[in-house]
C-alpha cells in the first residue's frame, strides 16, 4: 500500500469528526484545544491522534512570544506559501478551500478551520494568524495536506522527490532555478501567480543560494504534504 491511500482516506474521517466537534457542544478550535480520533491511520504509531492547543502568551496573531520555536514558524511560512496561490501575503477562504478540498477535506470542515484561523475576522488569514494557528494547534503541522503527514514513508517520499526533481530540472544542472519551478507549476496548473511561485521558491531555497538542491527538495517533500500536493505525484504515490 502506498502512502497515497492513507493521505486520501484520512482527511475524510478528519473532516467528519471536526465538523461534528464544531457543531456540537464542544468547539474544536476554542482556545482549550480539540482532539480527533483516526481509527484507520496505519501510518501513525497510534490510532489516536491528539490535537491540543499549546498555550501562547504575548501573541495576537501577528506578534509572537520570544520562546516560539523559529523552526516551527519557518514550517508554517512554507505551508502558507503553498496555500497563498496569488502570492499577496494572505490566504482567502477560496484559497484554503481549494487547497484543502484537494487534500480530501469537506467544505464545512474547511470553513470552520478558516473561521478559527482568521482571528481578527477580516475575511483573510494573515501569515501571522497562520503561524499562530499552527503553533497553537501543534498537530496541524503534521495534518494531511499541510505538514509532515506520512513522514514515516521517508524512503518512498524521497524517491518521489528525486523523480520530480529530475522532471523539474530541465537543464540537468543538478539544481532547480526559479524559472524551472515556474515552468513546472505552470505546466501542472494555472493556480499559482508568479509572485506565489517566487514566495514558494524562497521558502524551499534554505541556504539562500538562489537554487533548490536535490536535498532541499527531498527535505521539504518529507516535511510538507502541502508541497507534495502542489508539485505533483511521484511513482510511489499510489
Amino acid at each position: 500500500v502506498g502512502y497515497r491511500t492513507i493521505e486520501q482516506s484520512l482527511p475524510m474521517s478528519i473532516s467528519s469528526l471536526i465538523t461534528l466537534l464544531l457543531v456540537g457542544s464542544t468547539n474544536a478550535f476554542a482556545p482549550s484545544g480539540f482532539s480527533f480520533v483516526n481509527p484507520s491511520a496505519r501510518s501513525f504509531k497510534s490510532s489516536h491522534v491528539l490535537l491540543k492547543a499549546t498555550p501562547m502568551t504575548g501573541t495576537d496573531g501577528n506578534a509572537f512570544a520570544e520562546d516560539v520555536n523559529p523552526w516551527s514558524l519557518k514550517d508554517a511560512d512554507t505551508i502558507f506559501s503553498v496555500i497563498d496561490e496569488d502570492g499577496n501575503g494572505s490566504i482567502s477562504q477560496a484559497e484554503l478551500m481549494n487547497h484543502m478540498n484537494k487534500a480530501g477535506y469537506a467544505n464545512e470542515a474547511v470553513a470552520k478551520i478558516f473561521k478559527a484561523l482568521d482571528s481578527n475576522k477580516d475575511g483573510f488569514i494573515s501569515k501571522g494568524e497562520f503561524r499562530t494557528g499552527l503553533v497553537k494547534f501543534t498537530q496541524l503541522q503534521a495534518a494531511p495536506g499541510l505538514g509532515g503527514f506520512n513522514a514515516e514513508f521517508i524512503k518512498e517520499i524521497r524517491e518521489d522527490a528525486d523523480f520530480l526533481f529530475n522532471a523539474i530540472d530541465t537543464d540537468k544542472s543538478g539544481n532547480i532555478s526559479l524559472k524551472e519551478l515556474k515552468e513546472h507549476l505552470q505546466r501542472k496548473t494555472n493556480a499559482f501567480s508568479d509572485q506565489a511561485i517566487s514566495n514558494m521558491f524562497k521558502m524551499l531555497d534554505v541556504n539562500l543560494d538562489k537554487e533548490i538542491s536535490k536535498d532541499e527538495l527531498r527535505d521539504a517533500f518529507v516535511r510538507y504534504s502541502a508541497l507534495r500536493q502542489a508539485l505533483g505525484e511521484g511513482p510511489n504515490y499510489k
